[in-house]
């Protein structure tokens, strides 16, 4: 994911906006957010992150936290929307174990990218956010709870498909199971971020899930 420049042409200061690709500038201000925090990533970085001078940022964003509550939707809807559907177009136990695949190998493959270094250890957007503002936002905090309501809701679905075909336990009752995979899920991205090396969760949910051997 590069770093966009988007420079478009300038208005005057007869107030005509200034021309940009508002997903690109989205982009670049979520690639700074999600790299350095909220707190951290001030007016000047983020100016530089999207080519915007401060007058076109408030203008059109309402400011950094404006901006900051775009690039949270922007994350859910262009990145954490992979990992969704996963689990709600998913049949069953194999559905539930790639998902935690794909999370564990993410690590590896941002590494692979011409991304700044540390890229690979950013972990999930949504979960630093939650860490960092926890609920003194309430419109960061509604975001946040509309996304894990419907990964949980994904959770429970997918598992109840996999009961009726029989690859995941009977006994499981499936809303508490989702929110068990859900915090997991959460836990695994707070170890990449903090460097560490991944246990192998998706074994671990298998094993946990599957219908015990006759």
């Amino acid at each position: 994911m590069a770093l966009a420049k988007i420079f478009g042409a300038s208005g005057s200061m007869s107030g005509r906006p200034v021309s940009y690709q508002r997903d690109a500038v989205v982009d670049g201000a979520m690639v700074e957010f999600w790299s350095r925090g909220f707190g951290a990533s001030d007016v000047a970085t983020l100016t530089q992150a999207t080519g915007l001078n401060r007058h076109s940022l408030y203008k059109s964003f309402a400011g950094k936290r404006g901006l900051f509550l775009d690039t949270l939707q922007h994350y859910i809807d262009v990145v954490a929307v992979a990992y969704v559907r996963v689990l709600e177009e998913g049949s069953g136990l194999d559905d539930i174990v790639a998902y935690f695949e794909h999370a564990s190998r993410q690590r590896e493959c941002l590494a692979e990218t011409d991304d700044p270094p540390g890229f690979d250890q950013r972990g999930c957007f949504l979960v630093n956010t939650a860490i960092e503002l926890g609920r003194t936002d309430a419109a960061v905090a509604r975001l946040l709870d509309e996304y894990y309501a419907r990964i949980e809701r994904a959770f429970a679905g997918l598992i109840v498909r996999g009961q009726q075909s029989g690859s995941i336990r009977s006994d499981l009752d499936p809303e508490t199971t989702a929110r068990w995979l859900r915090v997991t899920s959460q836990g695994l991205s707070v170890s990449s971020r903090l460097g560490a090396m991944p246990v192998d969760i998706a074994m671990i949910v298998r094993t946990a899930l599957s219908q015990p051997n006759k």
